[in-house]
């Protein structure tokens, strides 16, 4: 059989590719003399884990034997098909007894006495021409069609006195070479396939030949035995090298400059390695067929040494390139599977980290997700929306946009989709990506167990990877400029599964994690122009650099450092980032629901009038957004609302929190690190955690912040907290299942040591989250509740010891943040506290913790005077807004006052009406449970002398007093608005808990001092008219109703006897009253800067609220006044020379 002509032209000069061939091949080879029949028997079994012998040249190149040229024939040939058909006459079988045939004794015998008897040469040339479907005899051409007939090769030979016949692995070589430059029968089937199907076929005649070498087992003739053996070895060899040379071409003609050479199709010849990636792609079963995993293995271990980075490169970039092209729809599978494949041999996952798409410098992170192979596979298989927008709509399309009924899952509404259905396509993909992320785990893993420079490539990307999104961690981020969501999100989850070892419970690695990280010249988070805990950029650059200059030479850091920090930094700039964005998103999609329900209720009222077309359109429109919205929100929740990616979360940040407690430790001298041993043996982590303190120095810590603990990035503890509360929010269902000692005692560690943390915020919310764990899990049809979590608060050691005092101070502190919106903030933080304090108000420890704190008068009291503050001004203002939303609502109510209205002076009114309801709401909310506050601490007889107070007392009852006259006063038909309910306002259990307070304290003849003395808002009939609506609504008894008549009578006759004090003193002279309250000074005090003489009970009410003297707004503490004994002297004397002009008709006492 003789080439095409025509394609003379099509192909290179052989000289030229036999060049190129010798090149690749030439690293050192046996010598040009060997033969297979010269192979030590040692080496005669070919196994798939041994590496193939080096091939170096061609045989032509041997000694005595010229380079073999291939001459093109002068005409075609008919088209040759290698596949089997009826009328083809059989392929003969390779010379060996095959399974199946008669196991006799006799048989057996025969059958090797013919395969000893064959002669090696001869079984060679047949088998050759079987395993490369090629001979150079004419007559078996015509008996084989499949077969090609080398007929260059054959003049070759004979011109040079060599027999035809194909024996050794220079002939082997040879005859390749020449059948890779016939045409082939399929034109477009690749050369590479053609070779593996020989490789196939050197093992069906290496199985074949073991089967015989196996059936000499129980042969009594030891001499045929031996010569059977002897004969196996032999072809074994040569099969194995025939072996060998075809997984050497295999590579050449895929190989980058190579593969144009030989003559294949351009499209196939362009995609060199390509082809191989390609192939690997298709589904298992045929990617088996085409490329065997021993085949490939083969092929990796004979490049491994030279040119394997021109395979893997286009290999990777073709693989990776089809995964850029899937998502969470596609076929992602394939992708991860073929990665997963190559990886498991460690010589390419070497070239892998070394390509230059694997980790380029520089890169922008959007840019990073496309064009580095790690960077595909981490963004294109996730569900959240931004890496692929047809993802929302693909899971969570709804039938109906435009219907008005509307569905609800965990108090979110989810349009007209069904409940059930959401929920378990949410399942599902939680399925799914998990799957995705644990095969990505193990492709990492599996690279960085290939040794340090591999471990090093990894962890060198994720950093990059980390430090390329820093912007994700401001506030205010351009989605644009940095990766999407999945990627990030991915790379967490990766990285988490890597920290698993040192996330034991146990906290036994603890101690490998390096305090001093940040600080080290290695650290591969960029923390320069982050806040820190305590102190300021100046002061950590100081710090840091003078700890280096102490510590001189440094050791490396370490994997678990590493690792520790970036998943740390991951959370920072991956989810913390997600979870801003998707609280900011689900605030647009609920407003954006609630303008879709106002236009729906214009519609239905008919005040659309003639513009009901535009605003219809506007209206489908809308809900357009609102459904597809929700779709990418249910998106988001599904990744980032997964339990198990929860879980593993909460663990991580359990061991960030004993780290940074440890770290605390390290910095005050009570833990040494490096540890001198295997952990800490002076402490035992776990019960640590559990608030056993075991003599560690949390009850006294320095005041002053140690550095290595104040230098922390304060991002930390914020995403701490801010996952915390997210989780709290939105699933607090999953703290059944997590304990929350860790959480508690780092918590109360803080709070306690409330100064170690500058930011007042972040202290806020280590308080908000324990406020959550007041509040129930469930609540029933029927409104009952059930599941609360504070059952921690009176179990905990710490939280038993130190929760109530550090709250009271907390309370205090709050008052001033330093920052702009500190008089609004203040009410939030303080409502939460009070909610924590109701809920353990009950438990006897913890009562006793409040009576221990109100024994601290200087800290009590100022925490009374700002509980007054706040009652006033929450009160005062909930009130107002009710009065402002009955003025709307009674205009809303004349309807045709209202719709003749211009529509923008309505939809102000509107506005107005809307800001008033959530104003109320909130100002109300926060009021009533300062009251509530108010009433369960009076109550205890032992917790009321600060409320009794000189600078307390008055404020308290005229506090009272005014809110008191707001409820049932003239005043208190303004208050009463359509569904009060919504406002949280409830005027009959507002109106009895301040009876309440005025029946606690009414045995007090402070309080009564206090009550008489309010000129402004005291009415006796006030107290009368309480009582009867408490009586009519059964929420006071007669007992309780004459308790508070008696108490009545106690502040009139202390307002008698003050009209008849006042009377018997006369006109005061200024210089004896108080310049702020212009009443008579009791106890007159000089105020250091200003020299104004001060009545004491002034001035320290003033300070309570402000650290500053009244009059020249200089720093002043109570302690700094002094007692004006002249001034007092002179107004106790003429007050006894009043009394005194009273009785004997005397004038009054000259006091100039």
């Amino acid at each position: 059989m003789d080439p095409d002509p025509n394609q003379q032209n099509q192909m290179a000069d052989p000289n030229q590719i036999r060049a190129k061939r010798l090149a690749k091949l030439a690293a050192a080879s046996s010598s040009p003399s060997s033969s297979p029949t010269h192979v030590s028997p040692s080496t005669s079994s070919y196994s798939p884990g041994s590496t193939s012998p080096a091939i170096t040249k061609p045989v032509g190149e041997t000694a005595g034997v010229k380079p073999m040229d291939v001459d093109l024939p002068a005409k075609p040939t008919p088209k040759i098909s290698t596949a089997a058909s009826p009328a083809a006459p059989p392929t003969p079988t390779l010379a060996s007894s095959a399974k199946g045939t008669p196991t006799s004794v006799a048989s057996v015998l025969k059958g090797l006495q013919t395969f000893a008897g064959t002669e090696n040469a001869d079984w060679e040339n047949r088998n050759i021409e079987i395993i490369l479907q090629v001979t150079l005899q004419p007559e078996t051409a015509a008996q084989q069609p499949s077969f090609a007939l080398l007929s260059t090769l054959a003049e070759e030979l004979e011109q040079e006195n060599l027999p035809r016949r194909l024996e050794g692995k220079q002939l082997a070589d040879r005859a390749i070479s020449a059948r890779l430059f016939l045409p082939m029968p399929e034109p477009q089937k690749p050369l590479f396939d053609y070779l593996v199907g020989c490789w196939r076929r050197c093992g069906e005649a290496r199985r074949k030949v073991t089967i015989v070498l196996e059936r000499t087992n129980g042969v009594t003739d030891a001499a045929l035995v031996e010569k059977v053996k002897e004969c196996g070895r032999a072809r074994l060899e040569a099969v194995d090298a025939v072996r060998d040379l075809v997984v050497n071409y295999a590579g050449l003609v895929v190989m980058p400059g190579m593969a144009e050479c030989y003559p294949q199709a351009e499209s196939i010849s362009s995609l060199g390695p390509a082809l191989i990636a390609e192939k690997l792609l298709k589904p298992p079963d045929e990617a088996e067929s085409e490329i065997p995993q021993e085949f490939l293995s083969e092929f990796i271990r004979r490049y491994e040494n030279e040119d394997l980075d021109q395979f893997i490169g286009p290999i990777m970039n073709t693989v990776s390139a089809h995964m850029l092209k899937q998502s969470l729809t596609g076929d992602y599978q394939t992708s991860i599977r073929v990665l997963r494949q190559l990886i498991t041999y460690k010589q390419v996952a070497t070239v892998i980290t070394q390509l230059p798409n694997w980790n380029p410098p520089n890169m922008p992170p959007k840019v990073m997700e496309v064009a580095t192979i790690l960077g595909r596979f981490f963004s294109r298989p996730t569900i959240f929306p931004d890496t692929d927008p047809t993802i929302a709509n693909s899971f969570f399309a709804s039938a109906n946009p435009f219907g008005d009924a509307s569905m609800t899952l965990d108090n979110q509404d989810i349009g007209s989709r069904n409940p059930g259905d959401v929920r378990s396509t949410q399942n599902s993909i939680r399925q799914m990506t998990g799957t995705i992320q644990t095969n990505l785990h193990e492709i990492i893993m599996t690279i960085v167990k290939c040794g340090p420079e591999q471990r090093e490539s990894v962890l060198s990307y994720f950093a990059a990877a980390i430090k390329a999104n820093m912007g994700r961690g401001k506030m205010q981020v351009d989605r644009r400029e940095v990766s999407t969501d999945g990627f990030m999100h991915n790379l967490l989850c990766v990285l988490l599964r890597m920290c698993e070892p040192i996330m034991d419970s146990q906290f036994s690695k603890l101690h490998l994690i390096d305090p001093h990280y940040f600080k080290h010249p290695a650290c591969r988070i960029d923390v320069s122009d982050v806040t820190r805990l305590f102190g300021d950029k100046e002061g950590a650059d100081s710090y840091a650099a003078s700890w280096l200059k102490e510590q001189g030479s440094l050791p490396a850091t370490s994997f678990v450092s590493d690792v520790f920090f970036l998943t740390l930094a991951a959370h920072h700039y991956g989810i913390m980032s997600t979870i801003r964005y998707y609280q900011s998103y689900s605030k647009d999609l609920e407003e954006l629901r609630k303008h879709v329900e106002r236009m729906k209720a214009e519609k239905e009222g008919g005040s659309w009038g003639p513009q009901a077309p535009m605003y219809e359109a506007m209206l489908k429109r809308f809900q357009t957004q609102l459904d597809t919205g929700i779709a990418v929100r249910l998106c988001m929740e599904t990744g980032l609302l997964d339990v198990e990616a929860i879980n593993q979360t909460l663990r991580f940040y359990s061991l960030v929190m004993m780290w940074m407690l440890r770290t605390l430790l390290v910095a005050v001298g009570s833990v040494q690190h490096p540890a001198a041993q295997r952990g800490d043996p002076n402490v035992n982590w776990v019960a640590f955690a559990r608030g056993d303190l075991q003599g560690l120095p949390f009850g006294s810590l320095p005041s002053g912040v140690p550095k290595l603990f104040g230098t922390l990035p304060e991002w930390i503890l914020e995403d701490i907290c801010e996952f915390f509360l997210f989780v709290c929010r939105f699933k607090p269902t999953v703290f059944e299942r997590n304990p929350r000692d860790e959480f508690l005692t780092f918590s109360m560690c803080l709070l306690n040591n409330a100064s170690y943390v500058k930011n007042p915020y972040l202290k806020s919310k280590l308080v908000e989250i324990l406020f959550y764990f007041t509040i129930p899990l469930y609540r029933t049809p029927s409104g009952q509740t059930l599941g609360k979590l504070d059952g921690v608060f009176t179990t905990h050691p710490l939280a038993k010891e130190w929760l109530v005092s550090s709250l009271l101070k907390f309370y205090v502190d709050v008052e001033q943040t330093g920052m702009s919106s500190q008089f609004y903030d203040k009410f939030n933080i303080r409502y939460n506290i009070s909610q924590i304090v109701k809920g353990v108000w009950n438990d006897p420890n913890h009562r006793v913790k409040i009576i221990q704190a109100s024994g601290n008068t200087e800290l009590f009291v100022k925490f009374v005077n700002l509980l007054m503050n706040d009652t006033t001004y929450l009160l005062d203002e909930s009130l107002s807004k009710l009065t402002e939303i009955r003025n709307v609502q009674n205009e809303m109510a004349d309807e045709a006052t209202w719709n003749a209205m211009p529509q923008q002076q309505r939809q102000e009114r509107e506005g107005f009406f809307r800001q008033c309801e959530r104003q109320a709401q909130s100002y109300m909310s926060l009021g009533v449970e300062t009251v509530h506050m108010l009433r369960y601490l009076t109550s205890d007889e032992r917790i009321v002398e600060p409320f009794m107070a000189p600078s307390i007392v008055p404020r308290l009852a005229a506090m009272l007093d005014f809110n008191l006259d707001a409820l049932v006063g003239p005043r208190c038909t303004e208050l009463k608005v359509k569904n009060p309910e919504k406002y949280r306002f409830n005027p009959k259990n507002l109106l009895n808990e301040l009876i309440d307070v005025y029946m606690h304290l009414s045995h007090r003849t402070e309080f009564v001092s206090g009550v008489a003395k309010d000129g402004r808002s005291y009415k006796k009939e006030l107290f009368a008219r309480a009582s009867g609506i408490l009586l009519k609504n059964g929420l006071k008894n007669q007992g309780e109703v004459d308790l508070l008549y008696r108490f009545v009578d106690k502040v009139e006759a202390e307002i008698q006897a003050e009209a008849d004090e006042e009377e018997e003193l006369g006109d005061v002279p200024d210089e004896f009253l108080d310049p702020l309250m212009y009443s008579l000074m009791e106890d007159p005090v000089i105020l250091p800067t200003s020299k104004v003489t001060m009545d004491r009970a002034t001035i320290t009410s003033h300070l309570l609220s402000d650290q500053r003297d009244p009059i020249n707004r200089m720093p002043l503490t109570i302690d700094m006044v002094i007692p004006d004994t002249e001034m007092k002297a002179r107004i106790l004397a003429w007050k006894q020379s009043r009394k005194q002009a009273k009785t004997t008709g005397a004038g009054p006492m000259d006091t100039s």
